[in-house]
């Protein structure tokens, strides 16, 4: 068996020179699945992802690189989160994750890339937008895992993780430059268009007023 969580986004892309355009180059398959590691380190209570104000958007968060959450499934979610001025942002547009249940043993690397991909070819509707500018062609933007992970890795002892490899993600993801310092709105979202039990069907539509300071 293979335990599935998705959730979605979608981006925007335009030049890449002014404070707060699309840094796509630098979206790599490794910083997806620090992402989904990052996603996973809490738990349901605290977790960013499962968040419907923005309250948790600070929770684990390390290094230069700020990560923004969509929500677990079909999900409508506005959130105002204060963030550290000089912080590039990272976020998933649309995206799957697979992570092989507990004890399973017999799942590859390459089934659970493979389990990942499902609904991603045929997303619809991915959309992005900073301050009311949309980036376009977010669909240029699609991150598959090359190597696969443990989507638990950061897991603390309290929460009893177990070692999750292989995990894989797929699907589209943002890079934002660092903000200019006051506020700003973020919008993202898309949906799936696949007739399948693993969230072929799910929906997202996220925003963010972020306060750099």
């Amino acid at each position: 068996m293979i335990k599935s969580i998705a959730m979605l986004s979608t981006l925007l892309i335009t030049p890449f020179c002014a404070a707060g355009s699309p840094i796509a180059e630098q979206a790599t398959p490794k910083l997806a699945a620090e992402w989904w590691q990052w996603a996973m380190s809490t738990p349901r209570d605290e977790s960013p992802v499962a968040d419907l104000s923005g309250a948790n958007c600070s929770k684990n968060q390390s290094g230069n690189t700020w990560f923004l959450a969509g929500g677990f499934g079909s999900s409508k979610i506005r959130r105002t989160c204060t963030i550290p001025a000089g912080k590039t942002l990272f976020f998933p547009l649309i995206n799957m994750v697979y992570i092989p249940a507990r004890g399973v043993k017999s799942i590859t690397c390459e089934d659970t890339k493979a389990a990942a991909a499902l609904n991603n070819d045929t997303a619809l509707d991915l959309f992005a937008e900073l301050d009311g500018k949309p980036v376009s062609n977010p669909r240029q933007y699609r991150i598959s895992s090359k190597n696969c992970f443990d989507a638990f890795a950061r897991q603390p002892a309290s929460m009893q993780p177990y070692k999750a490899f292989p995990s894989a993600t797929d699907g589209f993801w943002l890079l934002l430059k660092p903000l200019p310092p006051g506020p700003h709105t973020l919008k993202f979202g898309g949906k799936y268009n696949r007739e399948s039990a693993g969230y072929g069907r799910m929906v997202q539509d996220i925003e963010y007023v972020l306060l750099v300071k």
